[in-house]
Parts: structure tokens; sequence; C-alpha cells
């Protein structure tokens, strides 16, 4: 009988992820599960772990779990890019949990072990990934649901470094450092010209904010950035935000929960498998929230690369 591989970022959620464990733990001797659990220790940590349980187990694992948040199940993709045989499961443990909302994963972390446990006979659905590659990188990386340039990625790396963020996992309102950070940038950065070059057309924009590449629509902790976005269907959504003043800026903000920012004539929305991004000056690119590296960056859809044991 195979068993299943859970990796744990005990830190996730500002300690969410270890609280979250300890009931999974019980719920998993209870039903008297073949487990087994690692937890990451260090940055990439759940890559390195991935990678070397797909080498040394591909046969005898029934899938792979990523139990924290959406820089967790990042980091276990990049692992399990290479090894298609093993499904890949998500437990929401995060504050973000975009990969939850837009890959139909149970809010419940309770919930999502039961989906798991009782679909263990199933193949997963195979689901698109994002293949990247950053100036000055020599190996690619992959991403499940968002990459992002320019200033949401200036964002991230502010949320990520905030205190307020720790306080508010606690409160469980995390998403409101994304917002917190996002008004604390919106007057000081700067913006720059971007150049786009989709499945062989190119297109230029001025005074851009930032651009997304989207695999499914949310982002953000909970921002429907491509309310289109689909994770099957072989493409990207890309969304280019430029041409705002600040203040204009804030309320797209406003109205991309609903999706309704799409209406404005500064957003401007392609669709596209093959990118590449290049920008007058370098700025931060990020993939599912980390920090990877800064433009240019050439993008790439994998179609249907992974099993996954979503609803």
């Amino acid at each position: 009988m195979k068993l299943f591989i859970f990796i744990v970022n005990q830190k996730a959620g500002n300690g969410k992820g270890l609280k979250v464990w300890n009931k999974l733990k019980q719920e998993l001797e209870k039903k008297k599960i073949d487990y087994r659990s690692f937890f990451t220790k260090y940055p990439n940590h759940a890559t390195d772990l991935a990678r070397q349980i797909g080498s040394m187990f591909e046969d005898k694992v029934e899938a792979v779990v990523a139990v924290g948040g959406d820089g967790t199940i990042n980091e276990v993709v990049n692992g399990m890019v290479y090894y298609p045989k093993i499904k890949v499961g998500y437990i929401p443990a995060g504050s973000g949990n975009d990969f939850s909302r837009g890959f139909n994963v149970p809010k419940s972390p309770i919930d999502a072990l039961s989906f798991i446990l009782r679909n263990k006979a199933s193949k997963g659905k195979w689901f698109d990934i994002g293949k990247c590659k950053v100036r000055g990188k020599s190996n690619s990386s992959y991403f499940v649901s968002s990459l992002g340039t320019g200033f949401d990625a200036a964002v991230s790396k502010l949320t990520n470094e905030s205190k307020m963020k720790k306080y508010l996992n606690k409160i469980h309102m995390g998403s409101l450092a994304y917002v917190g950070a996002l008004i604390r940038l919106l007057f000081t950065y700067r913006l720059t010209n971007v150049s786009l070059h989709i499945d062989g057309k190119d297109y230029q924009y001025e005074n851009v904010w930032f651009v997304t590449v989207s695999n499914q629509p949310f982002y953000g902790g909970g921002m429907k950035i491509a309310p289109k976005a689909n994770t099957m269907d072989g493409f990207f959504d890309i969304t280019v935000v430029h041409n705002l003043s600040r203040i204009k800026l804030l309320f797209v903000f406003v109205t991309v929960f609903s999706g309704a920012h799409t209406k404005f004539k500064e957003i401007a929305q392609h669709k596209g498998a093959n990118i590449k991004i290049e920008s007058d000056e370098k700025i931060l690119v990020h993939a599912d929230g980390e920090l990877i590296g800064q433009t240019p960056i050439q993008v790439e859809v994998q179609h249907r690369k992974l099993p996954f044991m979503v609803k």
C-alpha cells in the first residue's frame, strides 16, 4: 500500500502551520493512515524535500501533500515537477491561501484532508503550471497561481517583511497586511515602461504599475485579478496596469476583489502561452508571492503538467 507524505511548514501563517498539523496528525492516527511527515527548516527546503522524496520513493508514494501557505505549495511543486507519477495535495495553513481559492481546495484543513483521503484512488486533476526564468539565474523555476512584476512584487516584498503581518495573521486578518503595504508604496513607487512579447506579438506600455501572469483568478489574498483565468486551458491571463494616477490605482485595487477592475481603460488584458517581459528599469518579480529576481523574465505554460488532488 502506498503512503502519504506531508511536507509541513510549521511557521506558515505565523505559526498556524504547526497548529493545523497537530490537528491533522490526530485525524491521520485516528483513521490509521500510513503516512510520513517532514518539516521545513529553511527557505526552499520544501523543494529539496519533495525532490528527494520523488527520486527515492516515486513508486511508493500516493501523494505529497503541502501543509502551509502559497509559498509552501509553490516550493513543493518546484520539487515535484520532475515526478508527475506522484499526485500533489494541499492543506491550507497560510495567510493568503490563493491556491486554495483558485484550485477549489476546501478552506477547512480537516475537510481538505478528508477529501484527499477519500479520493486516494483517483488519478488527480492535471493542471497547467508556469515555468519561468529570470535575469541572472541559470535554472528555471515554476509557479502554480501567478507571477507578477513591478508594483505588486514590491508590495509582496514589503508584506513579507512586515511585522504587522504576524499580528494580523494571529487574528485571521492576514490579507490586510497586503493592503497596508500597498498604501505605503502607493505614493513612492516609480513607474517604468514595459515591453511584452506574447506568442509572437509585441506590445509596448508606458507608465506601468505592474504586470501579472495568472494561471487562476486570485492573488494577493483574495483579489480577483484575472477573473477568466483557467488552470487547464493551456494559456495564461496577462494583466497590465498602466497610465493610472496614484489615487485611481487605489480605487482599482478596491474593485479588484470583485473583478470589476477589468472595466477600466487603463487595464490591458491578454492571453498567451509564451511571454517575455522587459522593462526600461529593472523591476522586481514574484512567483506565488515569493520574490525570485528582476526583469527581464521569460514565462511559458507547462500544459497539464502535474496531477493535483483537488475538487
